[in-house]
């Protein structure tokens, strides 16, 4: 099952509207996300943005004229519009809703929407007084009854400063709703879910600290995998080496003190907890407000537990709770005792002494022991695809 929207390939057309800017984010988005894209620009868009930026963020040339001065031969706009998974319209004006509305074809994007035989998504962005326009609705409810689908557009201020309907909806709506039109599962669709990765630094002195090899992919790859699935993800975070996960919230945290709070500030208007990050059970006693000397004679540094984040959040939390346990051993018996002692609903095993699996790898192995005594193991694969499987198997164990 395909649960992201990498090797898809899009058409992107993009219209005469000041928030054609926004567009540029929705390419880069889509990118990383592993789609190729396309864009197909009116010459209204090329007002607003450039065809030389879209062309440097997509890789391919921008389509612009339905006559270019070199024609090619046969009917290349018709080749072409028969290679995309999906057209998605951003931002979407008045005028683009009307002609597709009416099979008008008299520019190369309205006859590409008239010929092409995939999803099609609308994204309207115009002034409120255009959207409320019975003419632009009436464009809207037909598009809408032939399967077409219209976003509506947010309530907020515009261009011209007025408040009202036609704003760019937020990215993160916009792909949810680009995933449902290709059939991308959206589990989560309307939940929260928080997830934590990454490992956590407790220092020692001003310069030095003890952590672990953590890397936080599998962290991130969970957060990621939320998302495509519809929810709302926050992600908190201790320092790795890892880029932002877009359309996600991020918090950046250090020690497992920070880290606690932020998840006590965050846990409260959430659904599910997904914890993955590699909280340090131990810490200095009494870190050094100087950086301590180096000395050829032994030292002793006194630890104390670090917090037990678990413990602390389990009475005050009402939604699902998935931990996540790291071990050197086959037996899961450990691992079903955490899950129990911990109060969670889940527990996701793996180990730090089987290759290619656990800490920095890029491939992981894993067993989902739930409390009521379910156990399922994923097979080693890649980090983001385990992560996907860990998501539906919880989707579909709450069903």
């Amino acid at each position: 099952m395909t649960n992201s929207l990498e090797n898809k390939s899009i058409l992107l057309g993009v219209c005469g509207s000041i928030a054609a800017y926004k567009a540029c984010e929705l390419v880069r988005t889509l990118r990383k996300q592993g789609a190729d894209v396309t864009v197909a620009m009116t010459e209204a868009a090329t007002r607003f943005v450039g065809p030389v930026t879209f062309a440097a963020l997509t890789d391919h040339p921008v389509m612009i004229h339905q006559f270019p001065p070199d024609p090619e031969a046969g009917v290349p706009h018709v080749e072409i519009a028969e290679s995309f998974d999906a057209v998605m319209v951003a931002p979407a004006t008045a005028d683009i809703l009307g002609k597709a509305a009416h099979a008008v074809a008299d520019d190369l994007l309205s006859t590409l929407l008239n010929i092409v035989d995939c999803p099609v998504l609308f994204v309207p962005a115009m002034n409120f007084r255009m959207w409320e326009n019975p003419a632009t609705q009436e464009a809207v409810a037909r598009l809408r009854g032939w399967g077409r689908r219209v976003l509506d557009p947010e309530v907020g201020e515009l261009a011209t400063l007025h408040v009202g309907v036609g704003r760019f909806p937020e990215i993160n709506r916009v792909l949810s709703e680009l995933r449902e039109i290709l059939d991308i599962p959206q589990f989560y669709a309307g939940k929260r879910i928080l997830v934590t990765a990454g490992p956590t630094r407790e220092p020692l002195d001003p310069v030095r600290y003890i952590s672990n090899r953590s890397s936080g992919k599998m962290g991130y790859a969970l957060a990621e995998a939320a998302r495509d699935f519809g929810a709302e993800v926050t992600l908190i975070s201790g320092p790795v080496a890892l880029e932002s996960v877009p359309n996600c919230r991020m918090i950046g945290v250090s020690t497992a003190e920070e880290m606690l709070a932020a998840v006590e500030q965050e846990c409260g208007c959430q659904d599910i907890l997904i914890m993955a990050a590699a909280v340090a059970d131990f810490q200095p006693a009494l870190p050094s407000s100087d950086k301590i000397s180096r000395s050829d004679k032994p030292i002793s540094i006194e630890l104390k537990p670090a917090p037990d984040i678990l413990k602390v959040i389990q009475k005050k939390f009402d939604g699902t709770i998935v931990a996540f346990s790291l071990q050197g051993e086959s037996d899961l018996e450990p691992a079903r005792k955490k899950l129990q002692a911990k109060g969670a609903d889940y527990i996701v095993v793996n180990r730090y002494d089987e290759p290619e699996a656990g800490f920095e790898s890029e491939t992981n192995h894993v067993w989902v022991l739930s409390s009521a005594g379910q156990e399922v193991e994923i097979s080693p694969d890649r980090k983001s695809v385990v992560a996907r499987k860990i998501l539906e198997h919880l989707a579909q164990d709450d069903t």
